[in-house]
C-alpha cells in the first residue's frame, strides 16, 4: 500500500491524509487501523507508517522510519508535441514509470489535439493525477513536473541551462541514436531534453526552431513509429543508457 503526502503536509510524527488519498486508503486499499503502509511526497522522501485512525474523509498515519532518495544525477526532460488525448495519457504514465523529471507538452503545428485556454488547467490536473497514480504503482520516489501547454519556441527558451537536447527526426540527415548517445555521454550532461513530435511530426518550421536551439536530430531506425511509441522507446533507451 502506498499513499501520497504533499510535501507541505509532511511531518516526522503523525500525518493526516485527506480527500482522495484518505478515500483511496479506506475504500480502495481497504486499509485497517494498525496496518503498515508506505507514504511518499514525490520529492524523494518516503516512510513506512502505521495507520492510527480511519474516518470517512480523513485518515492519520504515524511515521515509523523515513528514507530519502536523492534526485538522479541526470534530469530527463520530455518535450512532447501533443498527440491525441488517450495517447498523451499513456505517455505521461509511462514517462513517470521511466523516471522522467519533467514533461513539457507543446502545441505543435501538426498536433491533432488542441487545448483551449479555458480547459488547460483541468487537463494539466488530469495529467498530474495520471503521473501520481503511476508513481504509486511503480514505487517512484520523485514525481515529474508537468509544465503548461506552450508553443515549441517558448518551451525551448524556458528550459533551464545548460541543456543537451535531442529531437527525434525522420529527416535523411538525422544521426543514428546509438552514435549520438556516445557523444552525449562524453559530455556528461546534467539535463537531457528529448523532443518528440505529434502524429504529424514537427513541421519544417518547428524542426528549424529545434535545430537553432541546439537540438541534435536523431533517427530511431528505419521504421516510422507512432508518436507515443517513439516517446516511450527513446525514454526507455535513455533510462537504460544512463542508468536512471
Amino acid at each position: 500500500m502506498r499513499c501520497f503526502v504533499e510535501p507541505a503536509r509532511w511531518s516526522s510524527g503523525e500525518i493526516e491524509l485527506a480527500g482522495e488519498e484518505a478515500h483511496h486508503l479506506r475504500t480502495v486499499l481497504r486499509g485497517k487501523i494498525g496496518q503498515n503502509i508506505e507514504v511518499f511526497d514525490g520529492r524523494g522522501r518516503a516512510a513506512s507508517a502505521e495507520i492510527v485512525s480511519l474516518e470517512r474523509h480523513a485518515a492519520r498515519v504515524r511515521i515509523l522510519q523515513q528514507t530519502h532518495e536523492p534526485r538522479p544525477a541526470l534530469a530527463l526532460v520530455l518535450v512532447l508535441g501533443m498527440p491525441r488525448e488517450q495517447k498523451l495519457d499513456l505517455v505521461v504514465q509511462k514517462a513517470t514509470e521511466l523516471g522522467v523529471a519533467r514533461i513539457l507538452p507543446v502545441q505543435a503545428d501538426h498536433a491533432v489535439m488542441q487545448v483551449r485556454r479555458d480547459n488547460e488547467e483541468s487537463k494539466r490536473e488530469r495529467w498530474q493525477r495520471i503521473a501520481l497514480n503511476a508513481a504509486k504503482q511503480c514505487g517512484a520516489a520523485w514525481l515529474p513536473e508537468i509544465g503548461p501547454v506552450q508553443e515549441l519556441e517558448a518551451c525551448l527558451v524556458a528550459l533551464p541551462g545548460p541543456v543537451t537536447s535531442l529531437v527525434c527526426s525522420l529527416e535523411p540527415d538525422a544521426h543514428p541514436l546509438r552514435e549520438t548517445l556516445q557523444a552525449v555521454r562524453a559530455g556528461q550532461p546534467k539535463t537531457l531534453a528529448v523532443l518528440v513530435g505529434p502524429e504529424g511530426d514537427f513541421s519544417a518550421r518547428e524542426r528549424a526552431v529545434a535545430r537553432n536551439a541546439g537540438a541534435r536530430p536523431v533517427s530511431l531506425g528505419s521504421r516510422v513509429l507512432r508518436s507515443e511509441t517513439a516517446a516511450i522507446y527513446i525514454l526507455s533507451v535513455l533510462t537504460y543508457e544512463f542508468g536512471l
